[in-house]
């Protein structure tokens, strides 16, 4: 009797610091998707200079963007022209992050621990504005954009 209390115990502080370092490895925003620390993006919006995609001697347009601990994206918006697009995401810092692509067919560059990097190739033919958040902060505002002209 003493050991299957025992045993319960030991579950539910089990169970309970499981479900408490979820929510410290997320952070406020809750992971994925989590809406906990909803900040508006207005990269596009907000007159930021846009860093222009090198176009390579292959065709293919290249930028290199940082992340770091700050839950920022530098440069946060890219213009482009339509066209294959290489992004290198660097992450200066500690912090993972996993940014998303948001074009027609969505790519993402998954996990980007500290001090690695991640690349992403996709090709975009339609003119527009599309969102690049952090699928980690993008609540907490870590949201850059490709604006392809």
């Amino acid at each position: 009797m003493i050991v299957k209390r025992m045993s319960a115990a030991a579950a539910v502080l089990l169970t309970g610091s499981l479900l408490m370092s979820g929510c410290a490895v997320w952070g406020m925003e809750g992971g994925p998707g989590g809406q906990g620390a909803a900040v508006p993006s207005a990269a596009a919006a907000s007159g930021l200079p846009a860093a222009v995609a090198t176009m390579g001697p292959d065709g293919v347009q290249r930028i290199e963007i940082t992340v770091d601990d700050e839950l920022r994206l530098t440069p946060q918006v890219v213009a482009a022209r339509p066209g294959r697009i290489e992004f290198t995401f660097r992450n200066a810092g500690l912090t993972p992050h996993d940014i998303a692509l948001r074009i027609p067919a969505a790519a993402g560059t998954g996990n980007i621990n500290g001090h690695t990097a991640g690349t992403v190739t996709i090709e975009v033919q339609t003119p527009g504005t599309y969102p690049m958040p952090c699928l980690y902060h993008g609540t907490s505002g870590m949201r850059g954009t490709l604006q392809v002209r």
